[in-house]
């Protein structure tokens, strides 16, 4: 008996080192992670964003017979906005509808002109354009696997575009502003993280394409000038969303 006792001893001075050990460190305390893990993408969301982009506005000009020059606008500038959407989730996969409006400054400007020869008078015509404002309304679709959605997206766009032109037929000169609504088609696709609680950050790009519209300008003693413009536009962006 006296002799397992003995052997026993070690044992127990071993065990009580290690617990007075642990007492002595404490508590270890782990921080916050900031990716949730695996949240649930399902709901309302609302948000904002900030970015930039680039458009083509390609103008064909004429008067009364065929299109006498071409010119291509390439715009840049700054655009930011909000959004709002819902999420559907079934397993891994995320479906959803989401609409934004952007205020916007992406403007350039540009030059073209026609030889008397061609147009009866010499004629030339200069004018900047500026996108101050456009919006979307999409659907999406995208996988989400541990704290991230992979997505697609697409749908309708619609664009504001400016125009303050000048134009000189001979010895006459006018000037003449037009603002134009401009429909048509977006596509792209992003990425987004989860953060912990309720918010996400997600990075997109959009392509959109507004396709043509023509207008006139009729000024009196000058010929009628028919102006075909084709507009596209490039978006890149950030944002941040409350999921609720």
């Amino acid at each position: 008996m006296r002799a397992i006792t003995i052997s026993a001893l070690p044992l127990l001075m071993l065990a009580t080192a290690a617990s007075a050990a642990d007492l002595s460190r404490g508590p270890v305390y782990k921080g916050p992670s900031l990716v949730q893990a695996a949240p649930g993408w399902e709901g309302f969301y609302i948000g904002g964003n900030i970015g930039g982009g680039w458009a083509g506005a390609r103008a064909d000009f004429s008067t009364t017979g065929p299109v006498f020059g071409t010119a291509d606008n390439h715009m840049t500038g700054f655009a930011g906005g909000a959004q709002l959407g819902y999420n559907w989730q079934r397993g891994p996969l995320v479906a959803g509808l989401e609409t934004d409006f952007q205020f916007a400054n992406i403007d350039g400007s540009l030059s073209t002109s026609c030889p008397a020869a061609a147009c009866g008078v010499p004629l030339s015509a200069s004018y900047d354009q500026k996108v101050p404002w456009f919006g979307t309304v999409r659907g999406r679709l995208g996988y989400a696997q541990d704290g991230w959605l992979l997505y697609a997206t697409g749908g309708y766009a619609y664009a504001r575009l400016e125009t303050n032109a000048s134009a000189t037929a001979g010895a006459s000169t006018a000037t003449l502003s037009q603002d134009n609504i401009h429909d048509g088609w977006t596509a792209g696709g992003g990425i987004e993280v989860a953060l912990a609680p309720h918010w996400s950050l997600k990075a997109e790009y959009l392509y959109m394409d507004f396709g043509t519209k023509t207008t006139t300008w009729a000024v009196p003693g000058l010929p009628t000038l028919t102006d075909s413009t084709r507009l596209n536009m490039n978006v890149v962006r950030t944002g941040l969303n409350y999921r609720f």
